[in-house]
């Protein structure tokens, strides 16, 4: 029963439950702590309130839910109460004038957002009542509670949607970045193989220890932690399906259609308004003309703005597609009087209606059918893995359970830490090559616990055993010597050749033998394909000689001219940075319209009361 309820602690939603029980007792002792401040008020508006004891639980909840779960003081010190109460008034003053403008959120619009919660959804990812239900009893949440959270957001939206959809900003500040895009710079480089190793004498132990204590902050390691995971995915089931003829012929039936390719057709289209500029082109067509170059001389239409590419019949307005679909390759058609005005299309490619082999159809379904029926068992196999981990089985005995029909293997990971990195007294520091929801899971649950089964990426799921937890540390020489000398040789490589590189580049009178123009979005330099290269080309910022490091060469760079390229001006680069920028505008004045709310709503704020509960807690 423990085992089960250390699992269910996992849940987001049970944490919640948790932090609220765990409020509620701390909350008894609010009143005397505070001097009898039960059902004082910290934010005041004309038809709200906010009480210490809600304040108090939105910043205990908010600590709880950080992996390292602060205390209440370092929780002050890193200042969670302050973003906690923001968002607390940022909720009041939105409500208030929803109420004031007499606002509504409409009941679908609250459907829709609680069908989109995932926390809601089964594991085939449709809406559960009874997960919504249980969700909301195991958070301790009322549906009310909950409601008046989602519909906060919708007034939040309906509020600013004046200036949400902004999309314009400065012309001259856009065209400056767009510059900046566009810059090109003109260099001089050479390339300088790094030195053989065995050009470099082996250091003494003196001169790698000295060279620890220089760099020994780099070889710290923060507080890590040494896991075992499992990975459970649909193809370890494959082979306990058995298919039958009738499931195939039923799925056959199904999905026959979808293995049919309709007709589509490359289609050229212009659209006028003119009716004499229409014809005349129609006449122009006939007389043997062009019809790029046309469009191009009549109505300064590029073949990218005419092109529409691959169209199937349905995509078509109903007045022009059994007309296109009927006409021949390269014929041209029109006018044809659409809803858009005057229409000329030209067909320019057909590719014709395509079915596939009934044996390929076949075989098709049948990878299907596995990999559909596979998933099935997988989340059966899930439920007898949930309950094995509640009898307190660990994740090698899991592992060998008769779940699996075959072996599989127990992945072993050491020195994680919060952030993801891979620590090693021996081996280069990596991250770890996984989702933050694994590495989330690893710091979440409790060392010599196993977590939750939690999903990664489409039918993926993961079970991870906490092995031990290891202190920060800065290891000691002997603990990191190989690892030490492996750095020291890298630098001292690169170090001895770019000592020899100066002295060829000085013989030559600092010319450099090579010559290339680069823009900003290149990815190499001649046969060196480097994007750090050539970032940090462009950082260079006079025009002496730098140095470059890039895989096992050595580059030597001077910057000859900068310029701006000459571009044509990008449409769609355009609204993307004004959408950056408007984005970046929305949240300046959405801060600002929160502060003219506080003025108009007469906003009280009565943090003392607060303030006076952390001084008392911090003493006790």
């Amino acid at each position: 029963m423990l085992r089960a309820l250390r699992n269910q602690t996992q849940s987001i939603f049970f944490k919640c439950f948790l932090v609220l029980l765990i409020c509620g007792f701390a909350l008894w002792g609010v009143g005397d702590l505070t001097g009898g401040s039960k059902g004082k008020s910290v934010l005041t508006v004309e038809n709200q309130t906010i009480s210490i004891e809600e304040a108090l639980n939105e910043i205990n909840r908010a600590r709880y839910m950080l992996p390292d779960r602060p205390s209440l003081e370092d929780a002050i010190k890193n200042g969670i109460h302050k973003s906690v109460l923001n968002k607390l008034e940022q909720d009041i003053l939105i409500n208030e004038e929803a109420n004031f403008l007499d606002l509504n959120v409409p009941l679908s619009e609250q459907m829709r957002l609680i069908k989109e919660e995932k926390a809601f959804k089964d594991p085939l990812g449709k809406f559960s009542q009874n997960k919504f239900i249980q969700s909301l009893k195991n958070a301790g949440l009322s549906e009310e509670k909950y409601l008046y959270t989602i519909n906060t957001k919708s007034n939040f939206k309906q509020l600013l949607m004046p200036i949400i959809n902004n999309d314009y900003y400065n012309k001259k500040i856009v065209k400056k970045i767009i510059d900046w895009q566009n810059e090109v710079r003109d260099i001089e480089y050479e390339i300088f193989k790094i030195v053989n190793q065995n050009e470099i004498k082996n250091p003494s132990v003196d001169v790698l220890k000295s060279f620890y204590e220089e760099n020994k902050k780099s070889y710290e390691i923060p507080m890590t932690r040494d896991i075992k995971y499992l990975k459970i995915i649909p193809s370890y089931f494959e082979d306990q399906i058995v298919i039958n003829k009738k499931q195939i012929d039923e799925k056959y039936e199904i999905e026959k259609s979808n293995y049919k390719i309709e007709e589509t057709r490359e289609i050229l289209q212009i659209t006028t308004q003119n009716e004499i500029k229409a014809q005349e082109f129609i006449d122009l067509i006939k007389k043997g003309k062009n019809f790029n170059e046309l469009a191009k001389d009549k109505f300064n239409l590029n073949e990218s703005d005419i092109n529409l590419g691959y169209l199937k019949k349905s995509d078509l307005p109903l007045e022009s597609a059994n007309i296109i679909f009927n006409a021949q390759l390269n014929e041209t058609l029109g006018p044809i009087k659409t809803k858009f005005g005057l229409s000329i299309y030209k067909i320019i490619t057909i590719l014709p209606e395509n079915q596939s082999s009934y044996d390929d159809i076949i075989k098709d379904i049948k990878e299907k059918l596995i990999k559909e029926l596979s998933v099935e068992i997988l989340f059966e196999k899930i439920d007898e893995i949930e309950d094995l981990i509640a009898e307190g089985n660990n994740i090698e005995e899991i592992a060998k359970s008769n779940i699996f029909n075959k072996k599989v293997s127990v992945e072993n990971l050491n020195k994680i830490s919060k952030q993801g990195f891979v620590y090693s007294y021996n081996e280069e520091t990596s991250f770890l090559d996984k989702k933050p929801e694994f590495i989330k899971n690893i710091w979440n649950t409790d060392v010599n616990e196993i977590s939750e089964i939690f999903n990664l990426n489409d039918d993926n799921y993961y079970i991870i055993e906490i092995v031990n937890q290891n202190n920060s540390e800065t290891p000691t020489f002997n603990l990191i010597k190989n690892k030490v000398f492996d750095q020291w040789l890298k630098q001292e490589l690169v170090f001895k050749t770019k000592e020899k590189s100066k002295k060829i580049v000085e013989l030559k009178n600092n010319n450099l033998s090579f010559r290339s123009s680069l823009k900003r979005n290149d990815k190499s330099l001649g046969n060196i394909r480097d994007q750090y290269l050539i970032t940090k080309i462009f950082e260079i910022e006079n025009d002496e000689i730098e140095y470059i490091l890039s895989e096992d060469n050595l580059i030597a760079i001077k910057v000859i001219k900068t310029k701006t390229d000459n571009y044509k001006f990008n449409k769609i680069t355009f609204n993307d940075l004004n959408l950056s920028f408007s984005k970046s505008f929305l949240s300046d004045i959405s801060n600002f319209y929160v502060q003219h709310l506080a003025s108009k709503h007469k906003l009280q704020r009565n943090y003392k009361e607060l303030e006076n509960y952390f001084v008392n807690q911090k003493n006790n």
